[in-house]
């Protein structure tokens, strides 16, 4: 725990509250089609591989696109940015619900959807990471809770059963449900004030400043800006560490995801339409988790709790693993869920913290970035993996995040205290903007 005690975080205003209502809607729509798409490969093949292709796909735009969205995040209304993703996607979506209908779904055409949808997720993501922190100024651990709790809620406990019961209904009836929560998405992202929307929608400097505040479609600048950020994170040594504990452990984790579908259907023996309602048991942990979170780490200290949470998770996935019955695996699954997402919340903002503002898009998809560098590995080894057992995933994934636990654990204390002394600051400057 802190030496200083730390003023009371301050209240939110209504632009954080319509941020909050976008980015639910939003989540809406990514819970039914992160449910759809893998239920629908899986009815077009029983292959591991070729549904942990699926995973590999979801992530792969991070290691393209990630580096050039925190760019485009620090240069132009970051806002803005988030509602055009939305729109692009809603537009792919309803594109698939045609093909769909028409009978000419494939592997290959569901690799090439979700590799498109997550490309645009790249740049909303990183957008809107990294205008929180002016939404949320000496609040940002509760700001998260709150994001994330209303991410879990309409991800997985509405979008992933209505994903599931509707494609039950029609293949192509959650995709439409898609595209219409992304483009009320985007609307209300629409209305938040100037303010928030970072330096490229309230300056006019040209590129190479220390701010970036126009557009500047020039080839060096951008790498210039790039390589800045980059930069920023490898020479923070604290930082660094962190960013690659992620990258790390995310290869686990990978392992698991890549064939989460099959261990729950085919190990499990839950079935099609029960398979979102199997997801949706996690946002009970995760929703407490994140509404845990922030109280956590003030009454424990951020570092305690960041490593309990860390070798947490990787005790779930044996138990979730070794699992009798799909009812002990969903317990296990809902409280994996919960000890993940009390420590994401808590490490998200120890990042925010840290990073000035005008560098907060591309630090921020930098270690995303690296983060997920080893996701689409991890899914396809278990795709492989998963081949011999469909249990070998999950505890290879387990081994995997306490070893980088244990790898991380002083740089992971010195960086926790830099955050617990910015927030302190953050609260001391004033109440939250808007």
């Amino acid at each position: 725990m802190s030496a200083e005690p730390s003023p009371p975080p301050p209240r939110f205003g209504a632009p954080f509250h319509r941020f909050w209502a976008g980015c639910v809607s939003s989540n809406l729509a990514d819970g039914v089609m992160l449910t759809t798409l893998p239920v629908l490969a899986a009815a077009l093949t029983d292959d591991p591989l070729a549904v942990a292709g699926l995973a590999a796909a979801r992530y792969l735009p991070w290691l393209l696109f990630g580096l050039f969205a925190g760019v485009l995040a620090d240069r132009f209304d970051r806002v803005r940015t988030m509602a055009a993703a939305n729109l692009v996607r809603a537009a792919v979506i309803v594109a698939l619900a045609v093909l769909t209908t028409a009978g000419q779904a494939t592997v290959t055409l569901l690799y090439l959807v979700m590799f498109t949808v997550m490309t645009c997720e790249v740049f909303y993501d990183v957008a809107g990471r990294a205008v929180l922190p002016s939404l949320a100024r000496g609040a940002v651990d509760r700001a998260n809770g709150r994001l994330v709790a209303g991410r879990e809620v309409a991800q997985e406990f509405v979008g992933a059963p209505l994903g599931g019961f509707l494609f039950a209904v029609a293949a192509s009836l959650p995709l439409a449900v898609n595209a219409g929560a992304w483009i009320l998405g985007a609307v209300v992202l629409l209305g938040l004030p100037l303010a928030a929307r970072g330096p490229g929608a309230r300056s006019a400097r040209p590129p190479g400043t220390p701010v970036h505040g126009v557009r500047a479609p020039v080839v060096g600048p951008v790498l210039s800006d790039l390589a800045e950020g980059l930069r920023f994170v490898w020479r923070d040594v604290p930082l660094r560490a962190l960013v690659l504990f992620v990258a790390v452990a995310n290869f686990g984790a990978g392992a698991l995801a890549g064939v989460f579908v099959l261990v729950v259907q085919d190990h499990f023996g839950v079935p099609e339409p029960l398979f979102g309602v199997f997801l949706a048991v996690a946002a009970v942990g995760a929703v407490i988790g994140a509404a845990l979170s922030s109280r956590a780490g003030e009454r424990f200290g951020r570092f305690p709790v960041l490593a309990a949470g860390f070798l947490g998770q990787a005790g779930l996935c044996v138990v979730f693993a070794f699992a009798p019955n799909a009812w002990v695996a969903a317990v296990a699954w809902s409280s994996l869920a919960g000890v993940s997402t009390l420590a994401g919340v808590l490490a998200a903002g120890m990042v925010q913290l840290v990073v000035p503002e005008p560098l907060m898009g591309r630090v921020l998809s930098a270690k995303k970035v690296l983060s997920f560098s080893l996701l689409p590995l991890g899914a396809l080894a278990g795709g492989l993996l998963g081949r011999v057992d469909l249990r070998v995933p999950a505890v290879f994934g387990a081994v995997v995040v306490a070893v980088a636990t244990v790898w991380v654990w002083n740089r992971l204390r010195v960086l926790a205290a830099r955050a617990d002394e910015a927030e302190r600051a953050a609260r001391r400057s004033g109440p939250v903007e808007g």
